[in-house]
This record gives structure tokens, C-alpha cells and sequence, in this order.
């Protein structure tokens, strides 16, 4: 079982990656609807971001973000894949798989979770949701 700490840490560091996901691609050659979509997403994962910050230290929890190999990882990883294909179309696909990731992880933490704490699975949805609509949302620019 996952308890409250571990489960917020875990929506924290999604969406921390979806951040991170986001900034990366966008130094892309992709439409300006491509990039405006991007702004969209990266303020919703802002705001899940704070919210489980929030909550973790109104806990008393300490903020576990992704580590710095992690971020690099993905950097490198971004900065390739943008080498071979900029356009808008290839950053959705690159967008959706990361999406896809997101979704299934974070349904397993779901599943495993307690439920303790109703804001917890509520939050925990909410960032399934937004994963989910994100996609839809990726899926125009294929």
C-alpha cells in the first residue's frame, strides 16, 4: 500500500515531468496552436505541482522532486529526438508517449494507494484526468 506522503510525492513528480517534458519540447519548430497548447499544459501541471507541494508541507513532509539525472536523462533524450523531427506533429507524438507513461503509473499509484485522504485521490484523479485530456488534445496535431 502507498500512503499519503508517498502518493503525493508521486502526483509532485508527475507533474513535475510533464514540466519538464513540456520545456524541453518547445524549443521545437512547431505552429504557433502547437506551442499555445504546450503554454496550456504546462500551467496545468504547474498547478497540480503546487497543490501536492502544498499539501506535502502542510504535512510536514519534505519535497522529494526528480532527481537531477532524471531531468537530464529526459533533456538528452528530448534534445535527439528534436534533431531528427521538430515538427509539431512529431512533438505530439513525443508528448502523447510521455502522456501514456504518465497515465498508466499513475493509475498503478492509484490502485495502490490507501485512500486515506479523499484530496489525495481527488488530486491523484484530477492529474489522471489531465494526462487523459492531454492526449485528446495531441492527438489533432498527429
Amino acid at each position: 500500500m502507498i500512503n499519503d506522503a508517498e502518493m503525493l510525492t508521486y502526483i509532485l513528480q508527475n507533474a513535475e515531468m510533464g514540466c519538464i517534458g513540456v520545456k524541453n519540447v518547445r524549443d521545437g519548430k512547431m505552429t504557433m496552436a502547437m506551442d499555445s497548447l504546450l503554454c496550456d499544459q504546462l500551467a496545468r501541471y504547474g498547478k497540480i505541482y503546487q497543490t501536492a507541494g502544498t499539501m506535502l508541507r502542510s504535512r510536514g513532509e519534505e519535497l522529494h522532486r526528480v532527481s537531477p539525472m532524471a531531468k537530464a536523462m529526459a533533456k538528452m533524450s528530448t534534445n535527439r529526438d528534436l534533431k531528427r523531427d521538430p515538427t509539431s506533429s512529431h512533438v505530439a507524438e513525443m508528448m502523447i508517449k510521455g502522456n501514456t507513461m504518465g497515465v498508466n503509473k499513475m493509475a498503478q499509484h492509484l490502485r495502490d494507494y490507501d485512500r486515506t485522504d479523499p484530496n489525495i485521490t481527488l488530486l491523484a484523479k484530477k492529474m489522471l484526468d489531465v494526462e487523459q485530456e492531454h492526449i485528446n488534445q495531441l492527438k489533432t496535431f498527429l
